[in-house]
């Protein structure tokens, strides 16, 4: 198959084994819980289909969150502060368009500040380390075992999303931290994480409860029927280095929350969401956590593009559940 990351490919379910990101490394079953091996029902798909987004309640156990919990605080209590100041923010105008650490982190799992977790010197914490992480990713599902366990086990669910190759594309933690966790503004993941026809889907898990005073997720009903308004390319800025730019695509109207409605969430549920369905978040500003992991599925019978800003490193190709499952 052609490698993506340096052409336009069709993504293709024969790819080779994820040796170049587990040698050396000897994977068990971690919990025997783990996986829910659960799938859409009929009644579930129309709701989704007809909505947007799906919430389905009491998906994964306490004891799968604690564990997803306690391999990130691990996995952050392990990251060298001092190796990035790259921050995470959904705002345009906020964005550094030419941040590499961002741009190369398709493939790899790296972590994300808050935009208010350095203090004036622009080095030292103003919080917990922990409290100051914005988002951890975006391959937790290809270099983790917990994370890949976890993902790999969304396999049926992802076969109920009308696709043909449902794909494993991106995975990330968001720790929205008390005092810290940002606002996330409304936006569709169709124009970050394009294909052509659109496919993408979010499949999000609640590992804490969320409200709406921790940051619940807020969802335009039936907004899925919206055009994409932006894609987040790649491009070329003329002296050798890549950068992004949000550019209009089918429409050019900013998006609105008109007409949202809060989707509160215990622990364990999971939330569905669309490609095109208009959605956000709002700042954490409680004494509570609102940890969530998502992954993003795509249709392996869809043109990814080498315009995404995700991409693998070259000669490298997206995993498959299968592969994550046999691994």
């Amino acid at each position: 198959p052609m490698r993506l990351g340096v052409c336009p490919a069709r993504l293709n379910c024969r790819r080779r084994c994820l040796e170049y990101i587990s040698s050396g490394r000897i994977h068990k079953k971690l919990f025997s819980s783990m996986a829910p091996k659960k799938s859409l029902s009929e009644e579930q798909q129309e709701h989704l289909k007809t909505n947007g987004y799906l919430v389905i309640r009491d998906f994964a156990s306490k004891d799968t969150c604690e564990a997803l919990r306690s391999r990130i605080n691990k996995l952050i209590d392990e990251f060298d502060p001092d190796s990035s100041t790259s921050v995470f923010t959904t705002h345009e105008s906020k964005r550094n368009f030419e941040d590499k650490y961002f741009l190369e982190s398709g493939d790899k799992v790296r972590f994300f500040w808050e935009s208010d977790a350095f203090a004036e010197d622009g080095k030292s914490l103003q919080y917990p380390k922990r409290d100051c992480i914005n988002k951890v990713g975006h391959a937790l599902h290809v270099h983790d075992d917990v994370f890949r366990e976890y993902c790999g086990s969304l396999e049926r669910i992802a076969g109920g999303l009308g696709m043909k190759e449902p794909v494993p594309l991106q995975s990330m933690y968001i720790c929205k931290s008390p005092r810290t966790g940002g606002e996330v503004g409304p936006h569709q993941d169709s124009s970050f994480l394009y294909t052509d026809p659109p496919s993408v889907h979010g499949v999000w898990l609640s590992v804490d409860k969320a409200g709406t005073d921790n940051g619940c997720l807020w969802v335009i009903p039936g907004s899925h029927s919206t055009p994409i308004q932006k894609r987040l390319v790649r491009k070329d800025n003329g002296e050798g280095k890549t950068e992004l730019e949000l550019v209009p695509f089918e429409e050019t109207t900013e998006l609105s929350t008109e007409g949202g409605v809060a989707l509160p969430t215990e622990q364990g549920d999971l939330v569905i969401l669309h490609g095109q369905v208009v959605h956000w978040s709002e700042k954490n500003l409680s004494g509570k956590s609102r940890h969530a992991l998502m992954l993003h599925v795509v249709d392996g019978g869809c043109e990814w593009s080498r315009s995404n800003w995700l991409q693998y490193s070259e000669g490298l190709d997206f995993p498959t559940f299968a592969e994550l499952n046999s691994s």
